[in-house]
């Protein structure tokens, strides 16, 4: 590719490994690792609810070779970072660290994903601490109410449940559950490893080879097999929550990551709710109305499913005006084809926004790991430009009537 150098291949144990050659400047000497692994929250079994989050928790509590203390202070007494997070279907463990510290890097996170001890005092103190998490996410009704909500619309399926955990099984959780987890999910063929780091080609494989080619497939373990979620009847459900907001959720079902109509959705998305200041529902509610400080709009595809979502918190008294009006930009976006005026703005804002966005290279690897982990290929920033680029006016209509349908819009209000 021109903008960069890429480099794609799979190892001889399955591990997918993609390397992006950044170009001079502080890219030089800094570098962007990264683990992400093909399993989450909603492969948990029934019983196993939070274990996938207790085991990010734990890769910090030492590894086979190394104690809490090394595991944590290895990079960071260089000036680096060490984080992980958990999604519903991927785990990932990154770090930003300087170019001279890479192989430790690499090793490291090796070491924390794959030989973790999962020491059962440590699982006692960090059991606690996922608890009081869970305590302190409650009090947010602005991002509990995200989590309730598709609990709602994925019902009787893993992938409502939420990232957290459930305390009931959080205390009763033991070290043999994390252990059959890692091995039934953390397998070669789920993992990439990716890194934004000036070194060439063949010195990154050299690298990779080291310390993640010797890996084997997990002794024992199952993976299990996702099962797509049933479609709902629709809902409209409001909840007496003693806030001081009232706090509003209206979404639906969106297409998956295998579906290419994900791209008209996303645009369509940041179109009527995207992080910018004029987005169709900020323009109204906020600038025109004034009844909310914040609205935005999000989707989020997974692998099977998908589901979109508009937000915003305002004034009791305020609310239905506010709902009035958010339903009311839907239906235009069914009714009504775009300009030829409004999708060229739109066009060359999210291009825009899109290149800038590139620029941030933790975040730029971390989207590339998980297009690698699901098509074992990935876009440049050009080649999604000009998917951008060749949306016609006929084609978001049609995913609007489709998606933004009155049947698929339920509703969850915190009041």
């Amino acid at each position: 590719m021109a903008e960069t150098e890429f480099d794609l291949f799979t190892l001889p144990n399955g591990i997918r490994c993609v390397h992006r050659r950044p170009r001079g400047g502080r890219a030089a000497s800094v570098a962007h690792i990264a683990l992400t692994i093909g399993a989450g929250t909603r492969d948990e079994a029934a019983d196993q609810h939070g274990v996938a989050h207790l085991v990010e928790h734990l890769m910090f509590k030492g590894t086979a070779r190394r104690s809490a203390w090394q595991v944590n202070s290895l990079l960071e007494n260089s000036g680096g970072e060490l984080n992980a997070f958990t999604t519903k279907e991927e785990t990932v463990v990154h770090a930003t660290l300087l170019r001279s510290e890479f192989s430790k890097g690499v090793d490291l996170l090796s070491d924390m994903a794959f030989n973790s001890r999962f020491d059962s005092r440590e699982l006692d103190k960090e059991r606690e601490v996922i608890i009081d998490e869970i305590n302190s996410y409650k009090d947010s009704p602005a991002e509990l109410i995200f989590d309730e909500f598709e609990e709602l619309l994925f019902a009787g399926s893993p992938l409502g449940r939420n990232i957290l955990g459930s305390k009931r099984n959080l205390k009763r959780a033991v070290r043999e559950q994390l252990v059959a987890y890692v091995q039934g999910h953390y397998r070669p063929e789920q993992v990439v490893f990716s890194a934004s780091v000036q070194m060439s080609h063949q010195r990154f494989r050299e690298v990779c080879g080291k310390y993640l080619g010797q890996l084997a497939v997990p002794a024992g373990g199952v993976p299990q097999k996702r099962t797509a979620p049933q479609r709902q009847p629709k809902f409209e459900i409001r909840r007496h929550k003693n806030t001081y907001q009232t706090h509003c959720l209206i979404g639906g079902y969106g297409y998956d990551l295998n579906d290419e109509k994900r791209v008209l959705l996303a645009f369509l998305i940041h179109i009527l709710g995207g992080p910018s200041s004029v987005s169709r529902l900020n323009m109204q509610l906020r600038e025109k109305h004034a009844l909310t400080y914040n609205v935005e709009a999000g989707y989020v595809p997974y692998s099977d499913s998908g589901v979109y979502t508009i937000y915003l918190g305002c004034d009791r008294d305020k609310l239905d005006r506010s709902v009035e009006l958010v339903r009311a930009e839907l239906r235009k976006l069914r009714e009504t084809k775009l300009t030829t005026l409004q999708l060229a703005r739109a066009k060359k804002q999210f291009i825009g926004q899109l290149a800038i966005s590139s620029e941030n290279t933790e975040n730029l690897m971390l989207g590339i790991a998980k297009s690698v982990l699901v098509y074992n290929a990935f876009d440049s920033t050009a080649e999604i430009a000009a998917k951008i680029g060749a949306i016609t006016a006929e084609e978001l209509q049609e995913t609007a009537c489709e998606i933004f349908s009155e049947e698929n819009q339920y509703s969850l209000i915190y009041q």
